[in-house]
């Protein structure tokens, strides 16, 4: 990627959607607490290593100095401190003009790894399957912004789509074949099962982002949940049953 000029100007964008969950809004049982416990646990130093969500302003100063150098207008969406036997680094998904980066520096500024993780691109440059799964799925509404990646997993193209209706503005992700893979929900659309165990394990904290899955015909619910500034990710079926728990302890 190249370096562009020295000024920047650095926007964090919020999740506006995020969901605060405490404890007199739900019930404990063993589950929503043993995942509470042992979030803080980790994040107290039983491990020793520390994978947490900071703000733009908890950044070294050097940091902040490598980050103007990439460019004017930069937005950075999310910063992940890493603390592994006492070195810290630091994974930043920004954004630099078309193109949406990964990188990771460490604690003096410099580039340890940078990866392009997706393109914007027009409406028109979308797979002929995939641009009417998206219009269909807007059916009028907004399309806001297309970002065309390649996703590792499938080996494939898939395309994440931004849509505005007059409910809300979500994210979707199809395949070049028009196949829906994942889309952005919010808590009111989860079925009982589900809201219920999420809220349970994100009690005490938020839950920023939360994605209604397709894996071989089955659907899926999965929650990215901040807990003492520690996320982790947990994905329950309709009744609630978990499907996968991806967490740093």
């Amino acid at each position: 990627m190249a370096v562009l000029g020295a000024s920047l100007s650095v926007v964090l964008v919020c999740i506006p959607c995020a969901v605060s969950v405490a404890s007199p809004c739900a019930t404990s049982d063993d589950h929503g607490s043993a995942l509470a416990r042992g979030q803080m646990d980790w994040k107290a130093g039983a491990v020793g290593d520390i994978e947490r969500l900071i703000a733009v302003e908890e950044l070294p100063a050097s940091v902040g100095a490598a980050l103007m150098r990439l460019g004017k207008g930069v937005k950075i969406l999310q910063v992940e401190e890493n603390i592994d036997g006492g070195v810290a680094t630091y994974e930043i998904d920004l954004r630099l003009a078309d193109t949406y980066v990964e990188v990771e520096l460490d604690d003096q500024g410099n580039v340890l790894a940078r990866e392009i993780e997706a393109w914007v691109v027009p409406l028109s440059w979308v797979a002929e399957p995939a641009r009417r799964a998206i219009e269909g799925e807007a059916a009028g509404a907004a399309i806001l912004e297309i970002r065309m990646e390649i996703e590792e997993d499938l080996g494939e193209v898939v395309y994440e789509a931004d849509i505005r209706n007059t409910a809300r503005t979500y994210a979707l992700r199809i395949d070049a074949r028009g196949t829906l893979i994942e889309r952005d929900i919010t808590m009111d659309m989860l079925p009982p099962g589900a809201y219920r165990a999420l809220v349970r394990a994100a009690q005490g904290g938020s839950i920023v982002e939360l994605d209604e899955e397709l894996h071989g015909g089955q659907l899926s619910y999965e929650a990215n949940i901040v807990i003492g500034g520690v996320e982790f990710e947990l994905s329950v079926d309709a009744d609630g049953n978990v499907v996968e728990l991806n967490t740093p302890w």
